[in-house]
């Protein structure tokens, strides 16, 4: 029988599931394709049919369950929206994913792999730099414009995106109870405020 679109994207699902489970228990450099066969119920080899490796589940992990996925699907209406609008919905659709039970649960399992592995440490930074793309492409053309002061596009993106990521690892790893003492809500407020502040121009 032919496969279909939606089975073949069923399986993909169920081998990157599959995947996060075994890396999640055996660290990603000692699990192999086998395992997450097994952990698939399926045979080794139809992997290959998906994927050619081992690596390339790990790239189709981070890109498609990080949110450069979510960036990638914001409509292109979404960057001809005002400054703080923009920001304000911006952050607040990362810090939702970012936070979720899924993506956490991809954090704790690859943060400590890359302390060992250039490898994975720059697929990461490969992955990050893409996402502040976004950020940094809305920034440089609302400067351009003159809604925005002339600031660097490139490092205020960078500063923005790792807010974000360092608000996440304090509450989602380390659990600091001072960053769990605050909600989402009130996490983007305080992120907007001070990126308004900062590029706005001045009166």
């Amino acid at each position: 029988m032919a496969r279909t679109p939606k089975i073949v994207e069923d399986r993909r699902e169920q081998i990157l599931d599959a995947a996060l489970r075994v890396f999640a228990h055996k660290g990603f450099h000692r699990a192999t394709n086998k395992d997450i066969a097994r952990e698939a119920g399926i045979t080794a080899g139809l992997i290959y049919h998906y994927f050619d490796n081992k690596e390339a589940v790990l790239t189709s992990l981070v890109e498609e369950r990080s949110p450069l996925g979510l960036l990638r699907s914001l409509p292109t209406e979404f960057f001809s929206l005002p400054p703080e609008r923009f920001f304000r919905l911006l952050i607040t659709q990362i810090l939702a994913f970012v936070e979720s039970e899924q993506f956490t649960q991809i954090i704790r399992i690859f943060l400590p792999e890359l302390i060992y592995s250039t490898e994975l440490a720059s697929l990461v930074a490969s992955t990050f730099l893409q996402a502040t793309a976004f950020p940094e492409k809305y920034i440089a053309a609302r400067v351009a414009t003159g809604e925005l002061r002339q600031v660097d596009p490139t490092i205020s993106a960078q500063i923005l995106i790792s807010c974000i990521v360092g608000m996440v690892l304090r509450r989602q790893i380390l659990r600091d109870p001072v960053m769990l003492s605050y909600s989402q809500e009130q996490l983007v407020e305080a992120i907007v405020s001070t990126a308004c502040q900062s590029m706005f121009p001045l009166p």
